[in-house]
């Protein structure tokens, strides 16, 4: 100790010095007084908390330790766990401690060696790999709710092995619970008979995500942190919240840590090319996304990190990843999302059959309609449902992208778990019957069945028309799909999902750094930034010019003529003005720059020079032009007026009307002449054993040529050799006698 030592140097020199000043002065009782250092006095065993916070600033707190050693503590007295509806559903077995003989004769007897923590219960134990190994407890463990004493509504949690977590609740309320829509638990298996042998308690399942047929596994999962907001799913502990909130923020981390490791890096001056002069020390290195350009049927890119990485979330561990990636000293990032990609595309293809811009209700909703008044798309689904805005988004591009009345049903019952079945299956069909129509057959009007009623009615007709190909292309680019997805492989319907999907997307083919399905990132050197930015903005233009021409449209609003702004950026993010603060990264970036057309245009170096002539221009000589009839117009032939009408309509009067109409259209017509020419080749039919049994004309012998000039034998033989009859060389020949 240093104190000690000091001591010890002071009564050296007091015994070897000479000066009786010094010596008097060492040995004055005030110095010779053992002083205690600081840290000396906080290290005991029992202020270890005190230790951490004075050395690291760390808070120690025991209480949970203790809280969780309380379990332990009446692992002898089985009336205290007996009678907790938390600890009895533990396994208290396994306490013995084995014995053997003493190892001389009069020895007592001793604890067998070799035993896994003797004396402690089964479920302690099961928590340790090794007996000398660290404890084995998270969020995801199955008796950590246990232990934690968590309850829904005040219910205590109960493990069931058919139901997943359920809560007991007492049988004199179980009915308010039933007018809740829980679903209660009767069909107990062999390993829950203590629970259906319970005539004093009901049971009722923890409600899942998923709807009512799935079970909960994990009341500490991600998706019930919103219950534990409300205070409907609780604990008597306050750190049980802390856990639930650790694990939601640390998921994404869990999932991507491996493929976030795992990324391939190329450092300036690593590899072939690299500085002659050794290895570069530049700290500027270079990601190489392992994608999969056309992964998918609907030719989408596959990737298992960039692709699907998170945005930044203040509460989510490692979602700071994208905004790591940063431009090179003298370049930023410039791009820009396509505003309602899917959702424009969709519509347009429903304006074609009026040709005109927003000629259908979903069209005019997309162009027209503002989220401030509610008359969006978003809006309008949110109304419907009963739910917020954002959460309606989800709905309308699955909804477009082909899913169907279980999807909206599954997912109702997410945003609403107190939804019975039925109500949700009601609501949805609400929204569907809004949104899609009804589905209606009417052979006079079309010839297959037809989706009427609704405001996207005109849309989905038309993408099914699409799917329903002989061989599917796509609308703009005439793009074809696999063959294991074409009509005549599938079943009437089947595969409509990738089908439809595959119709309404697209991915712009350029030199750039990323595209993530509609965002479009390129790297451009800084004094370039605002060229750059006009570049995509005249993109867009003729990238949405396009898909209207093709779709027989020959003008554009300019409410889509230009992208909402171009983000111009020295980091990857979703939005420029993001922080990025996560609990992993807790310094704000510096926000970037988004920039509108309009701004844009008051930027002197924004200018696209028509005479700059390109240092590397492309050679289009070598590509022949080859003219190609849009894919609009290929399909089937313009609808009749009543079909249009027929597809507005949802009333069955009206509906019966249009028919009457529609058969006095047919019957006034002149009929139409068939033009049949010589030239005209017959049908043939491929499947020739559905027509009638008909005799095939041949030539046939005559009598004298049976006859052979008398010979009857000769000239059969001559005579067969005509008739195309004869036997085939390596046919075997008969026997002479047969038996």
């Amino acid at each position: 100790m240093k104190h000690r030592k000091n001591r010890e140097l002071r009564d050296k020199i007091a015994g070897e010095t000479d000066n009786v000043e010094l010596a008097g002065l060492l040995g004055n009782k005030a110095l010779t007084e053992e002083e205690e250092e600081l840290w000396v006095g906080r290290s005991s065993v029992n202020s270890l908390r005190d230790v951490a916070k004075f050395h690291l600033n760390v808070n120690i707190d025991k209480a949970q330790r203790e809280y969780f050693e309380k379990a332990l503590a009446i692992k002898g007295d089985s009336t205290q766990w007996s009678n907790d509806p938390w600890l009895k559903q533990l396994d208290w077995s396994g306490q013995e401690v084995k014995m053997v003989k003493g190892k001389k004769k009069n020895d007592p007897p001793r604890p067998a060696a070799r035993q896994k923590m003797p004396g402690m219960p089964q479920w302690y134990k099961d928590l340790f790999m090794k007996k000398d190994g660290p404890i084995g407890l998270t969020v995801r463990t199955r008796i950590a709710p246990l232990l934690l004493r968590l309850s829904w509504e005040g219910n205590p949690l109960v493990w069931s092995d058919k139901y997943g977590w359920t809560f007991k609740v007492a049988i004199e309320k179980a009915h308010e619970y039933q007018q809740k829509q829980m679903q209660k638990c009767t069909a107990f298996e062999e390993k829950d008979m203590h629970l259906r042998d319970d005539r004093s308690n009901a049971y009722f399942k923890v409600p899942h995500k998923d709807g009512p047929q799935a079970r909960c596994a994990n009341p500490m999962a991600k998706s019930y942190m919103a219950y534990f907001e409300k205070g409907i799913l609780s604990s008597e502990f306050a750190y049980a919240k802390e856990a639930l909130e650790m694990n939601a923020s640390c998921s994404y981390w869990i999932s991507a840590r491996d493929r976030i490791m795992s990324q391939m890096v190329v450092y300036e001056g690593d590899g072939a090319k690299g500085s002659a002069h050794g290895k570069s020390t530049s700290e500027t290195g270079y990601i190489l996304p392992q994608v999969i350009p056309m992964g998918t049927v609907t030719r989408r890119a596959v990737e298992n990190t960039w692709l699907t990485a998170s945005n930044a979330k203040k509460n989510r561990v490692g979602s700071e990843l994208k905004s790591m990636v940063k431009a090179p000293p003298g370049y930023c990032f410039v791009g820009a999302d396509v505003d309602s990609e899917e959702l424009w595309i969709a519509s347009l293809i429903g304006d074609a059959q009026f040709k005109v811009h927003g000629g259908n209700a979903v069209g005019f909703m997309t162009l027209e309609g503002t989220k401030a008044a509610g008359t969006d798309l978003h809006s309008r689904t949110a109304g419907i449902l009963g739910i917020t805005r954002n959460d309606a988004k989800v709905f309308n591009y699955g909804r477009i992208y082909g899913a169907g009345l279980k999807f909206a049903s599954t997912l109702l019952r997410q945003f609403n778990p107190s939804l019975s079945e039925a109500e949700t299956t009601k609501v949805a069909s609400n929204l569907y019957k809004a949104t899609k129509g009804q589905k209606t057959n009417r052979k006079t009007l079309h010839k297959k069945a037809f989706w009427r009623g609704g405001t996207e009615s005109f849309v989905f007709n038309k993408l099914e028309e699409f799917a329903e190909q002989e061989r599917p292309r796509t609308p703009v680019l005439g793009a074809g799909i696999t063959e294991a997805l074409m009509s005549r492989f599938v079943s009437t319907g089947g595969f409509m999902t990738s089908r439809i999907n595959w119709a309404i997307q697209f991915n712009v083919d350029a030199r750039l750094a990323i595209t993530v399905h509609d965002e479009i990132r390129y790297l451009v050197r800084e004094e370039d930034k605002y060229r750059a930015a006009m570049a995509l903005q005249v993109s867009n233009i003729w990238t949405r010019a396009m898909f209207s021409q093709q779709v027989g449209i020959n003008d554009l609003p300019q409410a889509c003529a230009y992208f909402s702004a171009v983000d111009i950026d020295h980091v990857l993010r979703k939005e420029v003005d993001m922080d990025c603060i996560t609990p992993s990264h807790h310094t704000p970036i510096p926000h970037g720059e988004s920039i509108d057309m309009s701004t844009l245009l008051t930027k002197v170096n924004a200018t696209l020079d028509p005479s700059i002539i390109p240092t590397s221009p492309p050679d289009l000589s070598k590509i022949a032009y080859t003219h190609r009839t849009p894919v609009m117009e290929t399909l089937a032939s313009n609808p009749s007026l009543n079909f249009l009408r027929a597809q507005i309509t949802n009333d069955d009067k009206e509906l019966r009307d249009i028919l009457k109409d529609e058969r006095k259209t047919v019957e006034s017509a002149p009929p139409v002449k068939r033009k049949t020419t010589s030239t005209t080749k017959p049908v043939r039919n491929l499947v020739p054993y559905q027509n009638h049994a008909q005799m095939l004309e041949m030539e046939q012998p005559s009598i004298s040529e049976l006859l052979g000039s008398g010979n009857f034998r000769k000239g059969y033989e001559n005579g067969k050799k005509t008739w195309g009859w004869e036997r085939q060389a390596g046919s075997r020949a008969r026997p002479a006698t047969r038996w």
